[in-house]
């Protein structure tokens, strides 16, 4: 049972995903109700559920809002994830990260200081600028929010949130 479940507050507001174990808690303890099932149905000696793709609280609860809108520790694999595995000097597969003002010359593992690069590019670069090497980005880097995170995990759970009347924006920043 791996499967993700799009975890709505009682305002219908997305406040999660969560693993279909703790999807089932939640309704096995009436603390949440299912709003979308999907095939198949969950069976105990007591109990008959349809397997849940979404659930809704019952009850509102307090989620601190501010934190959707701080920004993601940054990570190497987070880095990869926010430019699509694509280079942003060539377009093609890229596996590395790249700073593009070097470590080597003050450059720090940010958001806005690093990009994916493949193996070749990356190379080429070396310990210069794109500037000073002649490789300019063909994307700019960005800041990447708990929002945006939090969306992209409600579309790997296979929901579009936008079928149930629902929205959850990408954050522009």
């Amino acid at each position: 049972m791996t499967a993700q479940v799009v975890v709505l507050n009682a305002t219908l507001e997305p406040i999660g995903v969560a693993s279909l174990q703790r999807a089932v808690a939640f309704l096995v303890k009436e603390r949440a109700q299912v709003m979308l099932a999907g095939d198949g149905t969950i069976r105990s000696n007591s109990l008959e559920l349809p397997v849940p793709r979404v659930v809704v609280f019952n009850e509102y609860v307090q989620i601190p809002h501010t934190r959707l809108y701080d920004r993601m520790p940054w990570t190497r694999k987070g880095v990869l994830d926010r430019d699509g595995r694509r280079c942003a000097y060539c377009e093609r597969t890229g596996a590395t990260i790249d700073h593009i003002q070097p470590t080597s010359r003050g450059g720090e593992s940010s958001w806005l200081n690093t990009i994916t690069a493949c193996v070749a590019c990356n190379g080429a670069k070396g310990s210069r600028t794109p500037a000073e090497a002649g490789m300019p980005l063909r994307f700019e880097p960005r800041v990447v929010w708990r929002r945006e995170v939090m969306m992209l995990a409600v579309e790997a759970a296979g929901v579009d949130l936008r079928e149930l009347g629902l929205a959850l924006e990408r954050s522009g920043a």
